[in-house]
This record gives C-alpha cells, structure tokens and sequence, in this order.
C-alpha cells in the first residue's frame, strides 16, 4: 500500500520541465561519448573538438553584440559612416541679443521675398 502511495506521489511531481533537461543532457553526454570514442585520432579528435567550441563561442559573441547594438539602436557601421561628417557640423558663434537675432531674421525674410519676386 505505501509502494503505491509513493509512486503515485512521484509521478504526481514529475514535471515535462525535468524530462526536457534529462534529454537535452542525455543528447549531449551521447555526442561527446560518440566523439571521444570515434575512429579519428585522440590529436584530431580533441582538435575538432577544439574548433567546434570556439565556434559556438564565436557565434554567440557575434549574436550578443548582434542583439545588443538592436536593443541600444545604434551600430557601428553608422557610427563610423557619421563620424567623417562631424567637423563639418560643428563650428562656435557668438552670443547674441535677441534683438540681433531679430534683426537677421527679419532681414532674411525680407531677402526672400525680394528675391521670390525677382524670380517670378
């Protein structure tokens, strides 16, 4: 009776989360057992082995930047394609009055308009 009650309670607990885990972990000591144990040479072996792991390093060195500069919105390419322009952009003034300002504004405007006409 208590055999029961004690299977009963185990498959109650069991989750798809752990038999997920367990197969992924079983898949994974297969492929390593099958590469250590294949007829290729210990040299070539641990070398392969080698290769493939800074690959996947690689590879997600390469997707963690990649979903970095999506989520900050800036790459370096546009970075770099921006920088040559920037001293063109920047340059120093002076300070100004506000009536000074005026002035050159409406002076611009008065401008434009004569030379509207002109045009037409």
């Amino acid at each position: 009776m208590k055999y029961r009650k004690l299977l009963s309670s185990l498959t109650r607990r069991s989750n798809s989360g752990y038999v997920a885990v367990a197969l992924v972990a079983g898949l994974a000591a297969g492929a390593i057992l099958s590469i250590l144990f294949a007829p290729e040479s210990g040299e070539d072996t641990r070398r392969l082995i080698s290769d493939k792991a800074k690959g996947l390093g690689n590879n997600a060195k390469d997707k963690y930047t990649a979903l970095k500069n999506k989520l900050t919105g800036h790459d370096m390419e546009e970075e770099d394609a921006v920088a040559p322009e920037v001293p063109h952009f920047t340059h120093t003034t002076t300070k100004r009055r506000k009536s000074d300002i005026k002035d050159i504004i409406h002076d611009s405007h008065v401008e434009g308009q004569h030379n509207e006409e002109a045009t037409s």
